[in-house]
Parts: structure tokens; sequence; C-alpha cells
């Protein structure tokens, strides 16, 4: 048996569903991935933050509007462009679900918000409370894990997008050391594929819906929309991939 998880992330949708980022119409694109996790056939839904890019109520509309046809368990965290308030209080009726752990074929997917309300620039933070809250939760729990934030706990690469992520990375690494049931730290907010193991926990970036952030080189291919298909087996092991939706 298997859990398969979709995660959708930067949907970066906007009160008016014609408003283009960078170019690019959002509510389409979203449209465009939503087709193709369709055919992927999840069982889970997982929404990783930035999902309106100015926390308006409408945006949030459009996204049940895209989201809650699929009739999928849809498990949610805010990023640091979404107005957390305004996110929970429309994200009230199913299939959204305010719990933030997931369990599944002997795993658990615990679900973190690294938002930092007083943020200057969009970087994330973990507090002392969160910190201790994830250790409890890895000292009660032996199953095999996947931690999931918005925010990128280990450097892309990139040094402006890097002044951006998880500011306090470290502690939040240091708290996962001993915890060898963590498999797998999934994020958004980083707008491109990204898969490193680093102290033996693989490291998953995941594309937006929408613009994607391009490497020196980057191909045609990481230039498309996408999401991250994850499977969940009862053994213990897992798969993951990320598909594009492509224009035509």
């Amino acid at each position: 048996m298997v859990l398969k998880i979709a995660q959708i992330t930067d949907t970066h949708l906007f009160a008016d569903r014609n408003t283009a980022m960078r170019g690019l119409v959002t509510w389409d694109s979203l449209g465009d991935v939503v087709t193709e996790v369709i055919t992927w056939k999840p069982d889970v839904l997982l929404l990783t933050g930035d999902l309106t890019h100015r926390g308006e109520p409408q945006a949030y509309q459009h996204l049940i509007e895209r989201i809650a046809p699929l009739n999928l368990p849809t498990y949610y965290i805010p990023g640091n462009h979404d107005d957390v308030d305004i996110l929970n209080r429309e994200f009230k009726d199913s299939p959204f679900l305010a719990d933030k752990v997931v369990q599944g074929q002997g795993w658990q997917v615990l679900l973190l918000d690294s938002t930092l309300e007083t943020a200057e620039s969009g970087e994330g933070y973990f507090s002392e409370a969160q910190l201790q809250a994830l250790e409890q939760s890895l000292t009660a729990c032996s199953q095999p894990t996947v931690v999931v934030l918005h925010h990128h706990p280990i450097p892309m690469g990139l040094d402006w997008l890097d002044t951006i992520g998880l500011q306090n990375s470290q502690e939040f690494l240091n708290c996962l050391t001993g915890f060898p049931q963590v498999k797998l730290v999934l994020f958004g907010h980083v707008h491109l594929e990204f898969d490193q193991e680093h102290h033996g926990i693989h490291f998953c970036g995941t594309p937006s819906t929408c613009k994607q952030v391009l490497r020196e080189g980057a191909s045609e291919e990481e230039a498309y929309p996408g999401f991250r298909g994850l499977s969940l087996f009862e053994d213990g092991t897992y798969q993951t991939e990320v598909i594009r939706s492509h224009p035509g």
C-alpha cells in the first residue's frame, strides 16, 4: 500500500484572476498544474505557502475554486505572502483541514508554520516554542516522518534567495538530529526544483505553480510550472518526483 501526496506551492493568486506575475497569469498556470495533479491521482494535497500574492480574501476563494473540486483531504501552511488570519478563515470548510499532522501507511507528516510576522524581506523563523514542539512530536512518534515548511532551511546557492530563507536554520537542523525517522524535509518558497541529502535527510524544494527561479544554464524544462509527487510506502521507503505542466 502507498500514500500518494501532491505538494502544491507558491500559487501566488490575486483577487483579479487575470493578474499576471512576471508575465504569467497565476490563475491560468495553476489550472494547468491542477490538471497534472488530477492525472497523477494523489490521496492527499499539501499546500505549502504563498498561496496568494497579497493575502486577499478573494484570492483564497479562487484557490478554493481550483482545489475543492478535487475532493481530496487538503492540508495547508502559510507563506510570507499570506495573511494567516484570512487564510485560516477562508479555508474553514471541507476539503481543507486545519490539522498539522497527516498520518497514513505507517508515516507521519508534520506541517510547520515558518512565517515571521516581523519579516522585512520574506524571511522565515521558528520560535523556541515551535522547535520544542517539533522535538516533542518526534520524540512521541518513531514512525517514518516528513517535515514540511515554507522556507528553505538549507542554502540554495543563490545569494539573494538565501537571504530570505529560514533565519535560524541551524537550530531547526539541530532539532532533527537524533531522530533517524525523519526521512524528508519538504519546502516551497524557492520556486525551483531542489533535491539534496544533508546528514541522512532528503531535502526537497518544489517548483511554483507559476514563475520559476532559474539558475544560470537552466534548461527550458526548469522554467515550467509544476508540483511534487510523493509516494510513501508501508515499509518506510518513498519515491518523489516533480511533474510539470507544459504549454499547449
